[in-house]
């Protein structure tokens, strides 16, 4: 009897196994294929100014639209993420220094980069939040990069993003994007600039940054490890404009609780106040 169960228990166990390998092989290969998958855009063409203000201009928007916190304030870089097992998240080296980009980098290079979420060669970025970009407006975006492409250059080799069993698997089943590239519009027009001011609309504009953890519904996502509900519905809504400014200027909530990483607190702490007043108008109004 007891060897029928040893028997049955075996063949149970290399069954499991089997069909846990044929999963992750065909999670793998699907994966894999999003990865190298290329897509035919062709940026829209831009004169890009030089000027000192477009400059400072631009300066100000790569820290309000959250690309300090990946790449750093000098834009050199960073490893984001490091697990064994689930792999490793890294934002580039965005100078021309040693390991940044290639020297002749261009505007269309960065148009694909900023509103696409691809590399040069078409395929996808990862980890790229490009979705919170695509929605710039020309002016936005020609000062994002007019800044970003004379920034000083940085010597930093960081180790590339590697996508280990854990995220290959998490990917797979939808529970992480790791290819914004998938879910954008590339032949949508630039927006119209935004008039800024005190208004839903314009503070809609300044939201598109928080859509990508919290959802363009701004509903987040429920669960442990989850984002919170920032919309009308959410906790949030019950606070005063000045407990909302207050926790997205210093990351801790009404209560004294900290705001957990991945909030960018850091970034809406730069924020005007016009953007701010414009923000919560628009997440009370929806």
């Amino acid at each position: 009897m007891l060897k029928k169960i040893l028997k049955w228990t075996g063949r149970t166990l290399l069954v499991i196994t089997l069909l846990a390998i044929g999963y992750y092989t065909k999670a793998y290969i699907t994966v894999g294929s999003r990865k190298s998958k290329v897509y035919a855009v062709k940026p829209i063409r831009l004169d890009i100014p030089t000027d000192s203000a477009t400059v400072a201009r631009g300066k100000r928007l790569v820290t309000t639209k959250g690309c300090n916190d990946c790449h750093g304030s000098d834009l050199g870089g960073r490893v984001l993420f490091e697990q064994k097992g689930v792999g490793r998240l890294v934002a580039r080296n965005l100078t021309k220094g040693k390991g940044g980009l290639p020297q002749d980098f261009d505007t269309d290079d960065w148009v694909r980069a900023i509103r696409h979420g691809l590399q040069r060669d078409g395929t996808p970025l990862i980890y790229m939040p490009s979705a919170g970009f695509n929605k710039l407006s020309e002016a936005d975006l020609k000062a994002v990069i007019a800044y970003c492409a004379q920034v000083p250059p940085v010597d930093r080799q960081n180790p590339p993003s590697e996508i280990g069993v854990g995220a290959t698997i998490l990917a797979d089943l939808g529970e992480l994007e790791l290819f914004e590239a998938e879910k954008i519009d590339h032949n949508a027009a630039l927006p119209m600039a935004i008039r800024e001011g005190v208004t839903a609309d314009f503070g809609k504009y300044v939201s598109q940054i928080c859509t990508g953890c919290h959802k363009p519904d701004m509903k987040g996502t429920p669960g442990e490890g989850g984002t919170p509900d920032i919309s009308s519905t959410g906790q949030s809504a019950g606070w005063t404009d000045e407990q909302f400014f207050q926790t997205l200027r210093t990351g801790k909530r009404p209560d004294g609780t900290e705001l957990k990483a991945p909030m960018p607190w850091q970034m809406t702490a730069a924020f005007s106040d016009t953007e701010m007043r414009a923000l919560r108008m628009y997440l009370k109004s929806i």
